[in-house]
Parts: structure tokens; sequence; C-alpha cells
């Protein structure tokens, strides 16, 4: 269930740092920005269908560490002198409640969906 965990994050933590080497080198390719907002379903289901129980909770976890991320990038974007929509400690906590919203839905679908993808292939090796 640890491993199911860790590699939700690690996809979220490898996301992130693709966005920060992008923006420090200043290449802004769409498709990561995409998939920067896209990271926190794909994390969670891969959560869900990695996990051998609570595939649907610990998918749905993953906005936790999704959001803290976000705001922790945030921040080093502005120590880098980056221009950010919500700067300072009061903007930070309004970017952590609204992507925390954000990432609970993201979250939640993906680990409904890991959590049926994964029982979809249970059941259809049983019938073989």
């Amino acid at each position: 269930m640890i491993r199911a965990w860790v590699i939700g994050f690690m996809i979220l933590l490898a996301v992130d740092m693709m966005v920060v080497i992008a923006t420090l080198i200043e290449v802004y390719p769409r498709a990561l920005l995409l998939l920067l907002q896209i990271s926190p379903f794909v994390a969670a289901f891969a959560s869900a269908y990695l996990a051998p129980r609570k595939k649907i909770i610990l998918g749905t976890s993953m906005a936790i560490p999704g959001t803290i991320l976000l705001v922790v990038m945030t921040f080093a974007y502005q120590l880098f002198g980056k221009d950010v929509d919500f700067s300072g400690l009061q903007g930070g906590l309004i970017l952590f409640r609204i992507s925390l919203i954000y990432g609970v839905i993201l979250c939640a679908l993906g680990g409904v969906a890991g959590y049926f993808l994964s029982m979809k292939f249970a059941t259809g090796s049983r019938k073989k």
C-alpha cells in the first residue's frame, strides 16, 4: 500500500519538477502545462490501481501532497523572482484552499477510475 502511494507521489513530483525546470529555462510547452493540470488524476489513478485495498481512499489522498507540492512550487517561483498570481503567505493560503478542492475532485475521480479498472482486470482473470 505504501508502494502505491509512493508511486503516486513520484508522479506528482516528477511533473512538478519538469514544470519548474521548463519555467527556469523559459520554455512553456502546452502539453507540459496540460500534464500539470491532470497530474493529480494520473497519480490517484496509479495509486488506486496498484493498491491492494482501500483503493479509492488512497487515490483521493493524493490531493494532499499534490496541493502541498503546488504551494511549495509557487513559493519557489517567488524566490526565483518569477511572477505568481497568489503571492505571500495569504496568497499561499488562498492557493492551498482552491488547489485542495480541485485536487480532491480530480483525485477522487482518478481513484474511482483506478479502482474500477483494477476490479475489471481482477474479475476478468477469475473468469478464465
